[in-house]
């Protein structure tokens, strides 16, 4: 399985101790060049900068068709551009911003958020609980609203 995230995945599960979530999962974890020089040159000493530099099992690439990232920075920014234009036959895009993901899905990709990936990990047994990892992620400020946490909970079965 081949996955592509964005920054903001990569960033959020730095911030709780847990990218390494995304490596369990046995998948081929692939970023856009935008979005390591996003969390890794601009975001100097903020969280993920180190964690994603030492990952020798994420893959950084370079998008070679540019086109189809200036169709999408018209609407999204660079990260998510360079995702969702990724040759590398992704199995699932993971991706926070809603509007990425829509385009996503009009361009016929697999794609979810941070929060049903860590349902899927649940069902995967990558992870025991998603309760815990969402209480972590609200502490360090990504924010969930109180409907959408209950949702992830009936969604990993925790409710």
């Amino acid at each position: 399985m081949k996955v592509v995230c964005d920054a903001s995945t990569l960033i959020a599960l730095a911030r709780i101790g847990q990218l390494e979530i995304l490596e369990r999962t046995g998948a081929q974890v692939v970023i856009p060049r935008a979005v390591y020089e996003e969390v890794v040159i601009q975001g100097g000493g903020k969280p993920g900068t180190t964690e994603v530099s030492e990952a020798a099992w994420i893959e950084t690439r370079e998008v070679t068709d540019r086109s189809i990232v200036a169709r999408l920075r018209m609407v999204l920014g660079a990260g998510e551009s360079e995702a969702l234009a990724q040759e590398v036959d992704a199995d699932l895009l993971i991706l926070d911003d809603e509007e990425a993901r829509d385009t996503a899905l009009l361009e016929g990709l697999s794609v979810v958020g941070l929060l049903a990936f860590l349902v899927r990990a649940k069902a995967w047994g990558i992870v025991r609980e998603v309760w815990p990892l969402l209480d972590a992620l609200k502490r360090q400020g990504f924010f969930i609203s109180d409907e959408l946490y209950q949702h992830v909970l009936r969604m990993a079965g925790e409710l």
